[in-house]
């Protein structure tokens, strides 16, 4: 994941910069009157059983494209996919990353109830960056990518679970995309970043998804099992869905998860939503672990700290209650 940050001290504020456009944010929403309306309680999201399936993605190595890693971890998302009933699909096609070299993805999706009309889109990639550019050692191997990559996609698989044995009455697609960490490094200067050479799997997934698949919204969750997290309302989030943010904040702050889920507004970034938005025009944000003071990501990010070590079972929790949440309160 990139992102692409601008501020400007003074009364203007903060810009947004982004490789693509975006409309302008919209910081206040309609004064609209809200009818209140009685709130199902989620099942209890299960951080040990999450913390397994993340175990699981770093214990086969680092899931680079092309490796025996990365193909055995699409395997193991699709036999716990289907073992949940869900209708799993894997999405492959040939492409070229920035470098020249030619891969496979392997996008996995998984439908529950996919007879549902009503149906909301979580996704996460699942990939491991194929070197860690923003260390200081070591730089040319791959990294572990236990926070930018398997945690997003371990708390999607706890929920799929959690879906399987509640059996809630609303259509949930999961979105396991690949490929979205290969993309090219700055090269010391923002404005020589390609951000279309990063999130390729989601790139060629809104390219091809079905025309009459319309989920309500999505929810991109990117780095949300490291320590001391702060989820703060991200800018392409606020760019394109508002209201989703909105929604998702407020089911956080009823849980008691404030603290995680902050208020501080940032610079939009480059990541999977920003296709699901721009490509596939489905409302999608972002719950991605940022410094809300400096707009950056946390020092971990594209470095071999990104271990088992700097994993925190109660930010799963954190993130797969919300989340959990949202869903039964859409049903």
């Amino acid at each position: 994941m990139k992102i692409k940050v601008l501020y400007i001290v003074g009364s203007i504020g903060l810009l947004y910069a982004c490789s693509n456009p975006a409309p302008e944010v919209q910081n206040t929403l309609p004064d609209t009157p809200v009818q209140e309306v009685q709130k199902v309680k989620a099942p209890d999201f299960n951080s040990d059983s999450a913390f397994g399936f993340l175990k699981k993605q770093v214990d086969f190595g680092p899931r680079v494209p092309g490796t025996k890693a990365h193909a055995n971890c699409a395997e193991f998302f699709q036999r716990k996919l289907k073992s949940y009933q869900l209708e799993v699909v894997l999405q492959e096609a040939p492409v070229s990353t920035f470098d020249g070299n030619k891969f496979t993805l392997k996008n996995v999706i998984g439908a529950y109830r996919p007879q549902l009309k009503n149906r909301i889109l979580l996704t996460a990639h699942w990939d491991s960056r194929p070197f860690a550019d923003e260390d200081v050692k070591n730089i040319g191997k791959p990294i572990d990518g236990a926070n930018d990559g398997a945690s997003g996609a371990a708390v999607l698989l706890e929920i799929a679970r959690q879906l399987s044995i509640h059996q809630p009455s609303i259509g949930v697609d999961f979105l396991l995309n690949d490929l979205e960490d290969y993309g090219e490094p700055d090269g010391g200067m923002m404005l020589q970043r390609k951000a279309d050479t990063w999130c390729l799997g989601t790139q060629y997934w809104a390219k091809n998804k079905s025309s009459d698949y319309q989920p309500k919204f999505g929810i991109l969750l990117d780095m949300v099992g490291g320590k001391n997290p702060t989820f703060p309302k991200e800018g392409t989030s606020l760019a394109y869905a508002p209201e989703i943010v909105e929604k998702v904040w407020k089911v956080a702050a009823n849980l008691g998860y404030s603290k995680y889920f902050v208020s501080d507004q940032t610079g939009q970034t480059t990541d999977d939503h920003l296709y699901i938005n721009s490509l596939a025009n489905i409302p999608c944000i972002d719950i991605v672990h940022m410094n809300p003071a400096t707009g950056t990501y946390p020092e971990f990010h594209h470095t071999h700290s990104d271990n088992l070590n700097g994993i925190d079972k109660n930010t799963l929790k954190i993130v797969g209650q919300t989340v959990l949440q949202v869903l039964y309160e859409e049903q």
